[in-house]
C-alpha cells in the first residue's frame, strides 16, 4: 500500500497574507530565542529566510505568514522586546 506523505504547509485561506521583515537584535537580545518564542505565541507560520548573527548584533530576513491582525500583533511583539523590525518593500529575498 502507497503511503502519501504528509503536507508540510496549509495552503493560504481568504484573509491570511504574507509578510517580510528584517529584524536587527541588539547585543543583549542575540542569544535569546525570540522567533520560537513569537512561534509560540501567534498563530504564524515564519520563515528565516537569511541571517547574519555574530555576538554583537543580529539582522534576520523573516517572512511570516498568517492574518494580517496577527502579523502585526507579533511585530509589535518583536518590538516591545527590543527587536528593531523593517519591512522589506523588495522581493529582495526570494
Amino acid at each position: 500500500m502507497k503511503r502519501t506523505p504528509p503536507r508540510l504547509a496549509k495552503p493560504k485561506s481568504a484573509g491570511m497574507t504574507q509578510g517580510k521583515f528584517y529584524l536587527t537584535y541588539p547585543k543583549k537580545l542575540v542569544k535569546e530565542p525570540l522567533i520560537y518564542q513569537m512561534g509560540r505565541k501567534f498563530d504564524l507560520v515564519f520563515n528565516v529566510r537569511s541571517a547574519s548573527v555574530s555576538e554583537d548584533i543580529g539582522i534576520i530576513a523573516l517572512e511570516l505568514d498568517g492574518r494580517p491582525e496577527t502579523i502585526e500583533a507579533a511585530v509589535e511583539w518583536f518590538r516591545e522586546h527590543g527587536v528593531t523590525v523593517e519591512p522589506i518593500e523588495k522581493n529582495v529575498i526570494e
